[in-house]
């Protein structure tokens, strides 16, 4: 998941520079769990999961949605508010019109966190590492 959202990051901030000589912003949102009818609007397919993704993550959160087990904390309708504020630029997105990514839902602040201290912990431990590979001058 972490490899997806580094893409988007990076899709993100590509297309922001592309865009913005036309006045366009770039904007990714991550959601956490909203009041959404997505777990009743969910179909999965009928085969049986690989072997190699039996228990999985990906098998469990299927299970999960199909069995309606997933905890909602965000208000949908809260969420939607928060974005078109922060994509015209007023209310909670009042000077911050440069951000690219916006987390939604208080399930992500502790996602979020997590990937920030995965990067910090990395960034120590192999910092001698991280600095060393530059271009000899």
């Amino acid at each position: 998941m972490l490899e997806l959202r580094g893409g988007l990051d990076a899709l993100t901030k590509i297309l922001a520079k592309e865009v913005a000589l036309f006045n366009i912003r770039a904007l990714t949102v991550v959601l956490g769990t909203f009041n959404t009818n997505f777990g009743n609007a969910a179909v999965f397919g009928k085969n049986p999961f690989p072997e190699e993704y039996r228990g999985s993550f990906s098998e469990k959160m299927i299970q999960a949605i199909s069995a309606g087990k997933v905890p909602v904390n965000g208000d949908k309708d809260k969420a939607m508010k928060a974005v078109y504020e922060v994509v015209v630029g007023e209310g909670a997105g009042t000077g911050h019109e440069a951000e690219k990514f916006l987390p939604l839902g208080s399930d992500m602040t502790v996602r979020v966190k997590g990937v920030q201290d995965a990067f910090a912990h990395s960034l120590e431990v192999f910092k001698h590492v991280t600095n060393s590979v530059d271009i000899d001058k």
